[in-house]
C-alpha cells in the first residue's frame, strides 16, 4: 500500500466511530491517527502500546509484499494509564512504515455477558450507599434482580455471573484461539479465623481477599465468589506467563494486606489453568480444581498450575 493511498484510507475513517486507523513509522513513532486510535496511542512512542503481539513481532511481516497485510487478528493495546484494549486489525506497509487499520469489538453474546456482569457490580454497589444515606430501598423486584448476580459479602459475581461469564469466555478461545485463564483460589485456615475471632472478622477477611483481587486484575477480568472460601478469577486476553504473574501478585499482595485484620498472617491458595486446544468448561473447571487441591495439600500459600 502506498503513502497516497494510506492517507486516504485515514481521510475515508475520520467520520466513523467504529473503525479507526492509525499510521505509524518503521521506528514506532505515531505519525497520524483518526477515530478512537487517536485517543489510545500516544504521540511519542506507539510501538510501546502494542502488548499482543508485540511491535517486534508484527515488524516481521511478510517480507515486502505490500498486497498482503504484515498482521490480520486480535490486537492487544495498552493506552492511558496501562488499560487494555482489545481490538480487530489489520495492518499493512505504506511509504512511510506501516497503516493501522482496527475495529472495536462487536456487541455480541460475549461482550454482553461481561457487560451483565460488570453493571450488576456497579448497579449494586449504587444501591447499597443508597440505602446508606436515604434508608429507603423499597424496590424489592429491582433488588433482587441486581444481588441475582453478585455475591452480598464481597460484591464480587456470584456462581450464576460466573456460570454465564465462563460459558463465554471458552466458546470466545474456541472461536478465535484468544489466551484465557482460570484460576481458583481459596483463604488458608478461613475457619479457624472464624472459630478464632468470629464469623464477622472471617467475612471482613474475605472482602479484603476481593479488595486485593480487584486491585491486582483489569475490568476486563472476572473474579467471583462461588462458594463460602472459593473465589474463580477469569484472566481474559491474557498469555500464559502474563496470567502466571498475575495470579502470583494477587498471593503476595493478599499475604501483605491480611495481618492488619486479624492477630496473625492470613494467606491463599491457588490451581491456575490455561485454556488448551480441546478444552470445555468441564475439562478446564476439572484441571483447575486439581491444581488447587495440589496447592492445598503442598501446604497453601503457593499457586499450582495444572
Amino acid at each position: 500500500m502506498d503513502e497516497q493511498t494510506a492517507q486516504a484510507v485515514l481521510a475515508l475513517l475520520s467520520g466513523l466511530d467504529s473503525v479507526s486507523a492509525a499510521r505509524i513509522s518503521r521506528e514506532g513513532r505515531l505519525v497520524g491517527a483518526r477515530g478512537f486510535l487517536a485517543e489510545i496511542l500516544p504521540h511519542a512512542d506507539a510501538s510501546r502500546c502494542f502488548c499482543v503481539p508485540p511491535w517486534a513481532q508484527l515488524q516481521e511481516g511478510t517480507g515486502g509484499d505490500d498486497r498482503a497485510p504484515l498482521y490480520q487478528g486480535s490486537l492487544t493495546l495498552a493506552g492511558e494509564r496501562g488499560v487494555e484494549h482489545v481490538l480487530k486489525g489489520s495492518l499493512w506497509r505504506d511509504g512511510t512504515g506501516v497503516l493501522l487499520v482496527a475495529e472495536r469489538p462487536g456487541d455480541d453474546i460475549e461482550h454482553l455477558s461481561k457487560a451483565t456482569v460488570r453493571l450488576s457490580n456497579e448497579l449494586a454497589a449504587a444501591r447499597r450507599e443508597l440505602s446508606d444515606a436515604r434508608g429507603d430501598l423499597t424496590d424489592r423486584d429491582e433488588k433482587v434482580r441486581v444481588m441475582s448476580f453478585v455475591d452480598g459479602i464481597t460484591g464480587l459475581g456470584n456462581q450464576r455471573a460466573f456460570n454465564q461469564a465462563l460459558a463465554s469466555e471458552v466458546l470466545r478461545a474456541e472461536r478465535y484461539g484468544d489466551p484465557l485463564c482460570l484460576v481458583l483460589a481459596s483463604i488458608d485456615a478461613l475457619e479457624g479465623v472464624a472459630g478464632h475471632f468470629g464469623d464477622d472478622r472471617a467475612d471482613d477477611v474475605l472482602r479484603c481477599f476481593a479488595r486485593v483481587v480487584c486491585n491486582e486484575t483489569r475490568k476486563t477480568d472476572q473474579a467471583c465468589r462461588i462458594g463460602a472460601n472459593r473465589f474463580m478469577l477469569l484472566l481474559t486476553h491474557t498469555p500464559p506467563q502474563r496470567a502466571a504473574a498475575v495470579t502470583e501478585r494477587i498471593r503476595v499482595a493478599f499475604a501483605a494486606a491480611s495481618p492488619g485484620m486479624v492477630a496473625t498472617t492470613v494467606t491463599a491458595s491457588f490451581g491456575h489453568a490455561d485454556w488448551k486446544a480441546g478444552d470445555d468448561v468441564a475439562s478446564l473447571t476439572e484441571r483447575v480444581e486439581k491444581a488447587l487441591v495440589a496447592a492445598r495439600a503442598a501446604g497453601g500459600d503457593r499457586v499450582e498450575a495444572a
